[in-house]
């Protein structure tokens, strides 16, 4: 399990790193917004990792995976209901915001 953590961890930093770098091009060309929705897709990344830290102080060496799913999936079910709910109010911004945030979590998900 061990080397399949480094894996994860590893794809973990260097998708955050390429969002990061499309973070600094976005901000040197001036696109704020679009800079800030990218830094809130970054963070998924690091949240990921607490998230599966957590897993492994609480689920056994071969549940960790599932543990770590179920408790990121529920934090995801949070950016989904936020996200409908920014739908609701037409607010373009945070749907933007929720829709990268919940991308990065695809991408993770898949990797597992």
């Amino acid at each position: 399990m061990e080397n399949n953590k480094q894996e994860f961890f590893d794809f973990l930093d260097v998708r955050k790193e390429e969002v990061l770098n499309e973070v600094k091009e976005l901000s040197e060309d001036g696109r704020n917004d679009e800079s800030n929705i990218a830094k809130a897709k970054a963070n998924i990344y690091d949240i990921a990792k607490a998230f599966y830290g957590a897993a492994e102080k609480v689920a056994a060496p071969d549940g960790i995976v599932e543990n770590f799913k179920s408790k990121f999936g529920n934090m995801a079910n949070q950016w989904r209901t936020a996200l409908e709910k920014a739908k609701e109010h037409d607010d373009s911004y945070k749907v933007l915001i929720e829709e990268a945030k919940l991308s990065a979590v695809t991408e993770i998900m898949e990797k597992l």
